[in-house]
């Protein structure tokens, strides 16, 4: 069952930071920001903490930008809500559905792991982040990706889907470079699936460093994965192409209406 807890304000000095903090980084520009609009509007959204033993201090559950941010301003009170001591940090943060969706993916992954890690079961997690099984397959999947990627995720730098479809690039340099061009022309995950297929069609000679990068570039450009379009069957190059997802009943009226208009071959 989740633990209740208690709006009231909170003095700021006695907040302290976790020892496993759910956001892993800081913009310094962006809390400027932050600091300014508080300043500005006042606070929209109060912090969560938890109280210690003791009852004379706090442990921060969520809300680390906004105390950061009413530090910045001097702040002595902020509007907290105050679990009792002995809730469990994690189901604290868990109550504030808000919080998690300002995290990136792989802070979401670090704090399904933290659960896991706690021997708390998947089917609990999923209730608690209101996420199906999939979605949490698919964030702790983000944790195996390499460094680079995941802080192209971290920064917002690139879609998941685009690092999906860089993660099979496993020479370093070569994948760095790839990074930097997705990130310097904004290349979509169809794009960077060509990417990837050529990588791995001609793999050997692209890790043996015997073609020069601008060869390989003007490669990539060329290189083209071909699928049949499902509506003219005509052979088209997949970053043309489009995914569709329908329900049964249209999918029936998109079939029949094809049948209509192409003609049968025999």
């Amino acid at each position: 069952m989740e633990e209740r807890g208690t709006y009231q304000p909170y003095r700021v000095r006695s907040i302290k930071a976790p020892a496993d903090p759910a956001r892993e980084t800081i913009n310094p520009a962006r809390l400027g920001e932050l600091a300014d609009s508080i300043a500005a509007e006042g606070l929209h959204q109060p912090v969560g903490v938890v109280l210690e033993p003791d009852g004379a201090a706090a442990v921060l559950a969520w809300g680390h930008r906004r105390l950061l941010a009413v530090r910045l301003l001097g702040w002595e009170w902020i509007d907290a809500k105050v679990f009792p001591t002995g809730t469990d940090l994690a189901l604290a943060r868990w109550s504030e559905n808000g919080q998690r969706a300002d995290l990136n993916p792989i802070e979401e992954a670090h704090e399904v792991r933290r659960a896991m890690a706690r021997g708390i079961p998947t089917l609990e997690i999923c209730r608690q982040f209101r996420r199906s099984a999939y979605w949490l397959k698919d964030r702790l999947e983000l944790l195996e990706l390499p460094e680079d990627l995941q802080a192209c995720i971290r920064d917002h730098s690139l879609s998941t889907a685009v690092v999906r479809a860089l993660k099979d690039i496993d020479n370093d340099e070569y994948r760095a470079s790839l990074i930097h061009q997705a990130v310097t022309h904004g290349a979509t995950a169809a794009v960077c699936e060509v990417w990837r297929a050529h990588y791995l069609s001609d793999r050997d000679r692209i890790v043996s460093n015997t073609v020069a990068l601008s060869q390989l570039a003007a490669e990539r450009v060329a290189f083209k994965i071909l699928v049949p379009c499902d509506w003219c069957q005509e052979d088209v190059a997949v970053e043309r192409s489009r995914a569709w997802r329908l329900c049964d009943s249209c999918h029936a009226e998109v079939t029949e209406a094809r049948r209509g208009v192409m003609p049968t071959q025999d």
